[in-house]
């Protein structure tokens, strides 16, 4: 079974069939699956973010890439406790994983949308505390 059918089931979250669906090699979300992936968008704003979605391949999670940089340099992850796409547990998991600095936003799966300011406000901390290493380095 694949990564992504086995975290789909475990966590509860929409499988292909229901809010999404697989064609010619993309996944592709239903008009349906919208308020899964941006439900805390207004209901126009939605529409946008469907309309300009960009697809992901099936095989996303069992993707193999070398020399990633959250190995060897500092990270931070905003987890969006209201996903409906990925659960807010798993991204908890990744982020710890990766030794990311953690924020929590009250969001669905695309917070630099709903909550652009906290995004930027992370952006901003993770730059100056990058620019402060390297001037003590």
């Amino acid at each position: 079974m694949a990564v992504q059918a086995i975290v789909h089931e475990q966590l509860g979250t929409p499988l292909e069939g229901h809010d999404i669906v697989v064609v010619d090699g993309r996944i592709w979300l239903k008009p349906d699956g919208i308020e899964f992936f941006a439900g805390d968008l207004p209901e126009a704003e939605q529409k946008l973010v469907w309309a300009t979605q960009a697809v992901p391949v099936p095989d996303l999670f069992n993707q193999k890439v070398d020399g990633v940089a959250w190995r060897s340099k500092p990270s931070w992850y905003i987890v969006a406790t209201k996903d409906r796409t990925v659960h807010p547990d798993l991204e908890r998991f990744v982020a710890k994983r990766m030794g990311a600095t953690i924020y929590e936003a009250d969001s669905s799966h695309v917070p630099m949308l709903s909550n652009p300011g906290l995004v930027i406000d992370v952006i901003r901390t993770a730059a100056k505390a990058v620019a402060s290493s390297q001037r003590a380095a």
